[in-house]
């Protein structure tokens, strides 16, 4: 479902092979929006006296939301590109499917995620689609409202869901008006897809990851004690200890604690790489939500039915969308940040010097938490989701 939604705008970061100009749709959207842009910021500059409030607040959301459809198009653009590296390392590599004959809790852990996964994307697409839909048909039905479908009506005043700077026909025939709704729908389409499922792989990505900490502190706490163990009793309890590994065991210890080692790593260098990737698209889309978010307060706030039943619905998925990905992102840092403990239990103390030193080192790497961030500078996450939804216009 995710790979035939971004395959219609050719964002789908495994590459493809065939034909050279595969690619033209990404560079002809992007001249599009640009063009689309620079539209609607002349619209706004020329009428801006003549614009009602109504009407300037939701230009300044399409022209805040055209921003982010560029800098989302241009990562997706074809060539070796990191989106699309990471994109193909985690459906080659990373996804937790190549995974799940590792073990048992490997296998469930397989299971629960695909499930999650499963479920969110159905969510996500539906939401998508409630969205496009409300933000195109509330216009059509103001205008059906209004009698501007009777074709008796001359010079009627049809309201869009998307505002162009135009001549005055444009907006008060009806030739021109189907002509301007269908690209409208275009529109919405290619913003929907670009803003929702490009969060939607985002997300799934963040969702294996999530899986692989799981399993990586799943072995650590797990670590095969000595195979010579006694029960001793003290201060009326009995406690388990173990002795010294024996040497053979040593050699086993020092391969899983190799493994786990790596493991981290790995986990560790495609965070860093999504970062790299995604680092740009997560800084202006949390702009776009300081904007955006003050933008739809102040249209609703006119508390008209008009205004609540084309913008509620809006912010709401739009708020939505910044708190569900916050969350997810959390997942990354609230789970990683148990792996201090996870390796510190370690039976480090059977271990031999070498071991030991080897635990010791794990267990300075593991101490920061591991988080995704925005341009490098920012932890995505609930708080950077809380300086967006409490700061003040």
């Amino acid at each position: 479902m995710l790979r035939g939604l971004l395959d219609t705008i050719n964002a789908w970061p495994v590459q493809k092979e065939g034909s050279r100009y595969i690619g033209l749709l990404n560079y002809m959207l992007l001249l599009f929006f640009i063009v689309c842009w620079i539209n609607i910021f002349l619209l706004v500059k020329v009428n801006f006296d003549k614009l009602s409030f109504y009407e300037l607040g939701h230009t300044y959301i399409v022209l805040f939301m055209t921003i982010v459809n560029i800098s989302r198009t241009i990562i997706t653009l074809p060539g070796d590109t990191k989106y699309r590296e990471v994109g193909s390392l985690f459906f080659d590599k990373m996804h937790l499917f190549y995974y799940k004959a590792v073990s048992k809790f490997a296998s469930q852990t397989h299971e629960r995620i695909h499930f999650i996964c499963h479920y969110f994307t159905l969510f996500i697409c539906g939401q998508m689609t409630i969205g496009l839909i409300l933000f195109n048909v509330i216009p059509m039905w103001i205008n059906y409202a209004a009698g501007n479908f009777d074709h008796k009506v001359i010079n009627s005043t049809y309201e869009h869901s998307v505002y162009f700077y135009l001549p005055e026909y444009a907006y008060t025939h009806w030739d021109a008006y189907i002509a301007i709704c269908l690209v409208n729908w275009f529109i919405s389409y290619v913003t929907s897809v670009i803003l929702c499922m490009l969060d939607l792989l985002l997300s799934l990505m963040i969702f294996h990851l999530w899986g692989h900490f799981k399993i990586l502190i799943h072995d650590l706490e797990s670590f095969p004690l000595p195979a010579k163990t006694e029960t001793v009793t003290f201060e009326g309890n009995n406690v388990l200890t173990a002795a010294m590994y024996s040497d053979e065991e040593q050699e086993q210890v020092s391969k899983k604690l190799k493994e786990c080692i790596d493991y981290h790593r790995l986990i560790t260098n495609y965070t860093d790489r999504m970062s790299e990737a995604f680092g740009p698209m997560l800084f202006i889309s949390y702009l776009f939500h300081q904007v955006a978010g003050c933008l739809l307060l102040l249209e609703c706030s006119q508390m008209t039915p008009e205004a609540l039943i084309r913008y509620a619905p809006l912010s709401l998925i739009l708020y939505q969308q910044l708190i569900q990905l916050s969350v997810i992102f959390e997942l990354i840092g609230s789970t990683s940040e148990k792996l201090r403990d996870a390796v510190y239990s370690v039976p480090w103390q059977c271990m031999n010097t070498s071991n030991r030193k080897t635990v010791c080192i794990f267990l300075v790497n593991v101490q920061e938490p591991i988080h995704v961030k925005a341009l490098g500078m920012m932890d995505v996450g609930v708080t950077s989701m809380a300086a967006v939804r409490f700061s003040k216009p």
